[in-house]
C-alpha cells in the first residue's frame, strides 16, 4: 500500500513495530492537525480547499486515510510523543490546530509545540472548563469548549430574528 508523506518506515527486513524511522516533513509555513476525527477532518477539508499545506497526526487507520484522501501528509502517531512533533515541523509551522478531545495529550502537545515555536498560533477544543483552563496555561492561543460555542451560536441566531430581544 501506497503511503504519502512521513511515516513511520522499517529500517530493513520484515515489517517489525519495533524496528522503525520516523522520517520528517519537508513543510514549513504549514498548518498541523492534530486528530482527523469529526472535527479534524472538517478543517482539515476546508483548509485543503483553500490549497493550504497540511500535515495530519493521527493514530486511527479510518483518520490516516480520510487525511491522505483528502490531500494531506499524514504522521501515525501520538501527538504527545516529543519526536511526532519534530518530525511534524511545528518548529516551522505557522498554525497548530489540537482537534482531540483527551486533554492530557492535547495539553502535552500544545506544550511542547509552544517551546518548540513561540510564534506559533495554536487552536485547541476542550470539553470542561478546567480543559480550557489547561490548555490556555500551556499556551494555547484560541481554547474552544463545544458546548458555549454552540449555545452563543444560537443566541445569535435568536437575537438576529427577534431584534436583539
Amino acid at each position: 500500500r501506497l503511503r504519502r508523506g512521513p511515516v513511520r518506515q522499517s529500517d530493513s527486513g520484515p515489517p517489525d513495530d519495533t524496528a522503525v524511522t520516523l522520517q520528517p516533513t519537508s513543510l514549513s509555513g504549514h498548518d498541523v492537525l492534530i486528530g482527523y476525527g469529526r472535527v479534524g477532518s472538517l478543517i482539515g477539508q476546508a483548509l485543503a480547499k483553500r490549497g493550504m499545506k497540511i500535515l495530519v497526526i493521527e493514530t486511527s487507520d479510518d483518520g490516516v486515510e480520510k487525511a491522505r484522501q483528502d490531500g494531506a501528509e499524514v504522521i501515525v502517531g501520538n501527538a504527545a510523543d516529543s519526536e511526532i512533533l519534530t518530525a511534524a515541523n511545528v518548529a516551522s509551522a505557522r498554525r497548530l490546530f489540537v482537534t482531540i478531545p483527551e486533554p492530557f495529550e492535547a495539553g502535552q502537545a500544545v506544550q511542547q509545540a509552544r517551546s518548540a515555536n513561540p510564534k506559533l498560533d495554536i487552536l485547541a477544543r476542550a470539553h470542561s472548563n478546567a480543559a480550557v483552563d489547561h490548555l490556555n496555561k500551556l499556551g494555547a492561543n484560541l481554547v474552544v469548549l463545544g458546548e458555549s460555542e454552540i449555545a452563543d451560536r444560537m443566541l445569535e441566531r435568536a437575537q438576529g430574528k427577534n431584534g436583539g430581544s
